[in-house]
């Protein structure tokens, strides 16, 4: 699916319009274990992005955050605090 994702941005030309952070992760347990608190665990992940700079890093991680302590809040909100318009 990200790959795909991918592809449609450079399908339509939009690298320079989109900005995106994906991470998918996968936390693989041994199930025949009985994990304690502090243990180890493998994740295996595949990370994808589209980003110009380390502000637009900064601003993707902002809204993620902000999200994560709020998920009721609106994206026009959370855009907003950035100086970001959805208009």
């Amino acid at each position: 699916m990200i790959v795909q994702l991918e592809e449609l941005i450079k399908k339509y030309n939009y690298e320079d319009r989109v900005m995106s952070a994906l991470m998918l992760g996968l936390i693989d347990l041994d199930l025949s274990k009985d994990y304690e608190q502090g243990d180890e665990v493998e994740l295996k992940s595949v990370f994808s992005y589209n980003l110009d700079s380390k502000l637009e890093l900064e601003m993707v991680k902002d809204i993620m955050t902000q999200q994560f302590q709020d998920p009721d809040d609106d994206l026009s909100s959370l855009l907003g605090d950035l100086g970001i318009s959805l208009n």
